[in-house]
């Protein structure tokens, strides 16, 4: 499994939106899925709001236990 949790600069050049980046983000991501990885990727604004619900999923996806830090979330 692969976890990658992006801010703006994966997908940005000088505060603008690029293509480019956002094509070898995907391309890098799909070499990974080709060799066997489930990849996950995440906004970080998204985990800022709700990290303790994103892990939750996650765990159970694959039948995980949850540490106590996230289970008494």
């Amino acid at each position: 499994m692969v976890l990658e949790v992006d801010r703006q600069q994966h997908h940005s050049a000088d505060g603008k939106a690029s293509p480019q980046l956002y094509a070898q983000m995907v391309s890098e991501d799909r070499q990974l899925s080709l060799s066997g990885y489930d990849v996950h990727r995440s906004g970080g604004h998204e985990l800022d709001r709700n990290s303790a619900g994103f892990f939750r999923e996650l765990f159970q996806r694959y039948d995980m236990l949850l540490p106590p830090s996230v289970t008494n979330c």
